[in-house]
């Protein structure tokens, strides 16, 4: 982990403004959110009608409070009583028989119900590995936003007699176990709500640096996003920037030294990097993520904090300045030339508690 220098009060609170900026600028309207939300639990309720449901969840970075703008689907699942017959057949400790079947029967389920609900030109595309996503081809017009149309990723999972459950795997017709009830658990309840949110807002700066590099040239994604929850690496409530710069630390040495295991006592395999990303490849990069927020720490203003943290969070930066700019502009065509002494600060937009939900 990198050691860090003495800092001046003034130098840290200049990078923890540019952070909070940044944080502000990826961060999801409320009113988008609630309309996420609302489709997630119309499909829970729908899912939950099934006979053979046993339970329900939700799951990702919604439920978790680590979602970023744009938000384009909310996840989550259902979960299937074994005691009906028809469902003994599947999942390794039944008769093995594989999930396309399964999924196709809930998919149908579910699709019939929610073009009844209001949303006649819903969709099912099953596309993906294990989900069944649902679109609901319904635009919403939600103030400057604009128009979103916000699918949902359910996941039907079988009971398991170890605990947890076991998800399709459609790509090897087959299944793997995962508990993300606990999951969740872990992300919006074990921790006192300050450290949940102070996470939540570190996970989300380093889920969007992480998920840059996905395409930058010449760069990868190093990490998943999961992955970089259950590090579970942030104890502390310090400072935004020391904190986020000690978060990438950690995270390089923790998967220099192994892949991260899942935080689930019943999962037994450990948490997979991308597809050809080497664990020295992912803590090469984390430290150099770690490197550019110590610098921006020494920073004396908050210009030149975000100079440096242009590196990872350029486009964003971008369009904060491009903000700021058209905000200048028009104040000045309003009130005529004015010292720039003399400007009004706009702060950013407020952001809102990252608690999950």
């Amino acid at each position: 982990m990198a050691t860090p220098t003495a800092r001046t009060a003034e130098s840290t609170s200049a990078a923890k403004a540019a952070l909070e900026d940044i944080l502000a600028e990826i961060a999801v309207p409320q009113a988008v959110l609630d309309e996420a939300k609302v489709r997630r639990n119309l499909v829970l309720e729908i899912a939950m009608e099934h006979d053979a449901t046993r339970a329900r969840y939700v799951s990702g970075s919604v439920a978790h409070g680590t979602h970023n703008r744009p938000l384009e689907d909310t996840d989550c699942g259902i979960k299937v009583n074994r005691r009906f017959e028809a469902f003994r057949v599947y999942g390794p400790d039944g008769d093995g028989r594989g999930p396309e079947e399964f999924i196709q029967l809930f998919a149908g389920f579910v699709l019939l119900r929610l073009r009844q609900r209001g949303y006649p030109n819903a969709e099912v595309n099953l596309d993906g590995n294990r989900a069944i996503k649902l679109e609901f081809n319904e635009r919403v017009e939600i103030d400057d936003w604009g128009p979103v149309d916000p699918y949902v990723d359910l996941i039907v999972g079988l009971a398991r007699r170890a605990g947890g459950l076991w998800i399709p795997n459609r790509r090897r017709q087959g299944w793997d176990p995962a508990d993300p009830q606990h999951d969740t658990w872990l992300m919006t309840e074990r921790d006192p709500k300050r450290l949940r949110v102070h996470r939540a807002h570190l996970l989300r700066l380093a889920k969007r640096a992480v998920k840059r590099d996905d395409v930058a040239p010449g760069r990868t994604k190093v990490m998943h996003s999961w992955n970089l929850s259950a590090l579970d690496v942030v104890e502390r409530t310090e400072s935004l920037g020391t904190d986020l710069a000690g978060f990438f630390a950690d995270a390089s040495t923790a998967i220099a030294a192994g892949l991260t295991d899942d935080p689930s006592p019943v999962v037994e395999d450990p948490i997979k990097l991308p597809e050809g990303v080497t664990r020295d490849a992912a803590a090469t990069r984390l430290n150099e993520m770690a490197a550019v927020v110590a610098e921006a720490l020494e920073a004396r203003s908050k210009p030149g904090a975000r100079r440096v943290l242009d590196a990872l969070y350029g486009p964003e930066l971008d369009a904060i300045r491009e903000r700021e700019r058209a905000g200048m502009n028009r104040y000045l065509k309003t009130r005529g030339s004015t010292p720039a002494a003399a400007l009004p600060f706009t702060a950013p937009t407020k952001r809102t508690n990252s608690d999950g939900a």
